[in-house]
């Protein structure tokens, strides 16, 4: 069977150049393209499923072979792994924000759950949508936010903590640090501030983002930790200490509710509390900002408790606080996507550091992604937006989903017409349509 040449869609072959020091020859190179291509493709991270569909080697001989060796290493012309993936990942984020007066970075864990496996190497334990335990891995990802709205992914590590050498997750929080740090301020960005959610709120994360000289903004899980309101005053806990601080606004907002793992948003009142504390035996400064909703949902007692950087007073900066909290909120929606519409969840390889690189790939993928949104004016995006059933709308340019969505029928009509030709040299509309589509 003669092997066709790779469909060029919306600028994937300059998008993935960069990677071409990791290999050794072009044919290894091609099948990575080809793999990213796959994920892209099937909205799949199954292996079977990658090889078949992607126009580069849906048509070749032995691909899925080929994809496999690739991501279990097999190949000693490449260094191709999950972490000179994630680091290129990173140079290509930064450079999307490059010279930046201010980026916040969303850094958040997301759970790869694999509840009905036994054999995957290294399988820890995580928490599905109900708070069961359940076999899985642990991922830690992050996403750059520019103040004109766009979007930026910087950073993702899979792990698991029954793998060897695994230090601790505070070792991996503490390495994400650094290493989006490093790469945001090589790029020139001015200020950095991060945007966490309760499990980060450890003593030494909060020492390292000082050292680091950036901005934080943490929701608070250890509400019983030891703090002081003077730095040689006497220690109370930190629910208390805000309970010390007067009611200093009440305001109306809007207040995400989890149901069934997913965000809703609810109109509800705020109480605000602010306080100055001192942490680390008082050797540390950290302004704490206290949310009590009157009417909440049952289960949730005690509001949001918010360990910042930032200052608190007046009450314009303590909304800013507020504000950049629920934009942790607004991009929750991507995590979701990357794992449905890319099939995270579906990866069936045994090997743990093989896995790791095909998650990896396909964080790339979501990538490339982000990149088209930016380009919705080009011809090729148009026809990836019109082939998804986007609606023309000048105030709602298509999403991410619309995209891939027609990105994939774009490449199942491509794969159509080249099986049509193998039986028929000439094949008429009709008979692909026929094909694609059923007899209309």
């Amino acid at each position: 069977m003669r092997v066709s040449a790779p469909v060029e869609v919306a600028g994937l072959d300059a998008f993935v150049q960069p990677y071409r020091s990791l290999f050794g020859d072009r044919r290894l190179f091609a099948g990575f393209c080809g793999a990213v291509a796959g994920i892209l493709a099937s909205g799949s991270t199954r292996v079977r499923q990658m090889a078949r569909v992607t126009p580069a080697l849906g048509v070749t001989a032995h691909a899925e072979r080929r994809l496999r060796r690739l991501i279990h290493h097999q190949n000693q012309r490449t260094e191709l792994n999950a972490e000179t993936l994630t680091e290129q990942l990173q140079t290509q984020g930064a450079e999307r924000v490059a010279g930046e007066a201010e980026v916040v970075v969303i850094l958040d864990g997301s759970d790869l759950r694999k509840p009905h496996s036994q054999k995957l190497e290294h399988l820890d334990v995580v928490r599905d949508l109900k708070g069961n335990l359940v076999p899985g891995y642990h991922t830690l990802n992050a996403i750059a936010l520019t103040p004109d709205g766009r979007q930026s992914l910087l950073y993702h590590r899979t792990y698991s903590t029954r793998s060897p050498g695994f230090l601790s997750e505070n070792a991996v929080v503490l390495e994400a640090l650094r290493q989006i740090t490093r790469s945001l301020r090589e790029v020139g960005v001015v200020r950095i501030i991060f945007v966490l959610d309760r499990g980060f709120d450890d003593l030494k994360v909060l020492k390292r983002r000082r050292r680091l000289k950036v901005d934080f903004v943490i929701r608070a899980q250890h509400v019983e930790r030891r703090v002081r309101l003077q730095p040689t005053g006497e220690n109370r806990a930190l629910q208390a200490a805000l309970q010390l601080a007067p009611v200093s606004h009440t305001f109306a907002m809007s207040r995400p509710v989890l149901r069934e793992g997913k965000p809703s948003w609810r109109p509800t009142r705020a109480e605000r509390r602010a306080q100055e504390i001192w942490v680390d035996e008082g050797k540390l400064q950290v302004h704490a900002l206290h949310l009590h909703f009157p009417t909440r949902p049952k289960g949730e007692q005690q509001g949001w408790t918010l360990l910042t950087s930032l200052p608190v007073s007046p009450g314009v900066h303590a909304g800013q606080v507020v504000r950049l909290y629920l934009r942790r909120w607004s991009t929750k929606d991507v995590f979701s996507w990357t794992k449905t519409a890319l099939g995270w969840e579906q990866v069936r390889v045994l090997q743990f550091e093989a896995l790791r690189t095909l998650v990896a790939m396909a964080w790339l993928a979501a990538a490339f992604v982000f990149t088209l949104g930016e380009t919705v004016e080009t011809p090729e995006v148009k026809l990836l937006a019109h082939l998804g059933g986007a609606v023309p709308h000048k105030n709602r340019p298509p999403g991410k989903k619309t995209i891939l969505l027609g990105r994939q029928r774009l490449c199942a009509a491509y794969l159509t017409r080249h099986t049509t030709r193998q039986s028929m040299q000439h094949p008429s509309e009709k008979t692909v349509i026929d094909r694609l589509l059923g007899p209309q």
